[in-house]
């Protein structure tokens, strides 16, 4: 989920649009909408991905989300330049776990200028600005 916050900051620096249509606030764990777990519903109630989970080296549960590479997704709607920065995002992240994509969150700059730190609880549940 902090995927998506990262893909939208990047797309903002980028083009100036979000790619996504979440509007993020600072949650317990980092940036949030709670039209994440809507979309993800859908996905899994249409087969698309599958939920899994992995334990962390800290033994925290760690929910998953594959493709389900059954259905032969195609991504064609999605236009070039969004897809190329989703791709990028994704790659440069490629082995993060959840512990550092948290982390990474919590330096951007929409979380840094509400004051929001790991240890802290300062702009709970307020909405980000992205364009901070």
């Amino acid at each position: 989920m902090k995927l998506s916050y990262l893909i939208d900051l990047v797309a903002i620096s980028n083009n100036k649009n979000k790619i996504s249509d979440f509007q993020y606030v600072r949650y317990n764990y980092g940036p949030f909408d709670k039209k994440i777990h809507k979309h993800l519903g859908y996905l899994e109630n249409n087969n698309i991905i599958k939920e899994g989970s992995n334990i962390s080296s800290t033994g925290d549960e760690i929910v998953t989300y594959n493709i389900n590479k059954k259905n032969n997704i195609v991504f064609d709607k999605i236009p070039d330049e969004e897809r190329k920065i989703i791709d990028e995002v994704i790659e440069s992240l490629e082995g993060f776990g959840t512990k550092a994509l948290t982390e990474l969150t919590y330096r951007t700059k929409p979380m840094k200028k509400i004051g929001a730190t790991i240890e802290n609880k300062k702009g709970l549940n307020k909405i980000l600005n992205l364009n901070a």
